[in-house]
């Protein structure tokens, strides 16, 4: 950490920009996390995808199956390899309190920038009580924490819910997997207070455009879209915002067979309850990634599913 506990609203104002992506944790067949596959997807993701910031440790990376110990030990991993190079941020909500705030100083002591913080997603929904869940962590750390308000929770959070979180001190940005017109309402409330990432690429463009939204932060999309020397989403987001909209606007087009494929394969079937770990990590291991298993119960596609993936990659022309 580069800040003061009262400085991370204006650190991440500053430095949380441009493209923090985010890829699954790789594991081997035995279930142990494959150590190498996640610093080599690291690199890839630093030398080749060029990006801005690294997320991880959250639902994609498949953290309800992971001890406290193994999200260490990724942190510690990740933290190490990226140095002073990339700018991190882990998830490190718990429904315990007491771990979580064990995982969010772990991550403040080896090195994180920022953090994150999932909603409760146990045992708690009303109003008063989430926010005395943020607060209790937030007044243990030091540590700028990022909410991540996602369906994945249960239920999301609404502008005038998180308006309320956005009053303490160490809170500095969101994470808001929500309708379009909810994260615009959002921007009239707290904009001017927090760091506002909606992840949806397909809503980046006019994000950039039209709201002046400065990070596209928690997705995969970065890793799903580009490869080396294909550095479309990148290009685009760069050309926006320098204001060369009409040419960024003609790469942003350009990407939609991939677009599409993404949402047959990861975007729908996660819409319908199904978390698609062994969809992205195929997808990434098509792209030079380290791919690996998801962990049970989940499943790994099936050799079929793989050979139609491979076919689609083809014709969208992601790969030979």
């Amino acid at each position: 950490m580069e800040y003061a506990k009262d400085q991370a609203k204006a650190y991440a104002r500053a430095h949380m920009r441009g493209l923090w992506g985010s890829i699954p944790y790789p594991f081997h067949a035995d279930g142990a996390l494959d150590e190498k596959g996640l610093v080599g997807d690291l690199r890839h993701y630093i030398e080749v995808l060029e990006i801005d910031g690294f997320y991880c440790g959250g639902i994609i990376n498949e953290f309800w199956t992971m001890t406290v110990d193994e999200r260490k030990r990724a942190q510690e991993l990740i933290a190490k390899e990226a140095g002073n190079e990339i700018y991190t941020i882990t998830m490190t909500g718990h429904h315990c309190l007491a771990e979580a705030v064990e995982l969010t100083r772990h991550a403040q002591a080896v090195g994180f920038d920022f953090v994150a913080i999932m909603n409760p997603y146990y045992g708690i929904r009303a109003e008063d009580a989430i926010v005395d869940y943020y607060r209790y962590i937030a007044e243990r750390v030091d540590i700028g924490m990022l909410i991540l308000n996602s369906p994945t929770a249960g239920y999301t959070l609404s502008p005038e819910q998180i308006a309320r979180l956005s009053d303490i001190e160490n809170i500095c940005a969101i994470k808001n997997d929500v309708p379009l017109e909810a994260t615009n309402r959002l921007r009239g409330l707290v904009g001017d207070r927090i760091v506002i990432s909606d992840p949806s690429e397909g809503n980046w463009f006019t994000n950039l455009v039209a709201h002046g939204q400065q990070v596209f932060l928690a997705s995969p999309s970065p890793h799903l879209f580009q490869t080396r020397g294909r550095l479309r989403l990148k290009q685009y987001t760069e050309l926006a915002m320098r204001g060369e909209v009409e040419k960024a606007g003609g790469i942003r087009d350009g990407l939609e067979p991939l677009r599409r494929l993404a949402q047959e394969w990861i975007w729908d079937p996660w819409a319908r309850g199904e978390l698609p770990m062994a969809q992205l990590k195929y997808w990434g291991e098509l792209l030079g990634l380290s791919g690996g298993v998801p962990r049970p119960p989940l499943r790994p596609l099936s050799r079929e599913k793989k050979d139609q993936l491979r076919r689609e990659f083809q014709v969208a022309g992601l790969i030979p």
